[in-house]
């Protein structure tokens, strides 16, 4: 899911679009499931691994 994506579904539309919360959410997100649950892919988004499909 794309920064914008997650900031339209979160907040309303007069939110500052420039904001770094959703870099921040993420972050607080990896130290809690792990850093290597959330993949930030480049030009995309984000992406949540499920660690049972990993494995295989």
């Amino acid at each position: 899911m794309s920064r914008t994506e997650l900031t339209e579904k979160i907040y309303s539309q007069d939110h500052e679009r420039d904001s770094n919360t959703i870099e921040v959410f993420i972050g607080i997100l990896r130290r809690k499931i792990g850093t290597a649950r959330i993949i930030t892919e480049k030009g995309l988004g984000y992406r949540l691994i499920d660690p049972a499909t990993e494995a295989q």
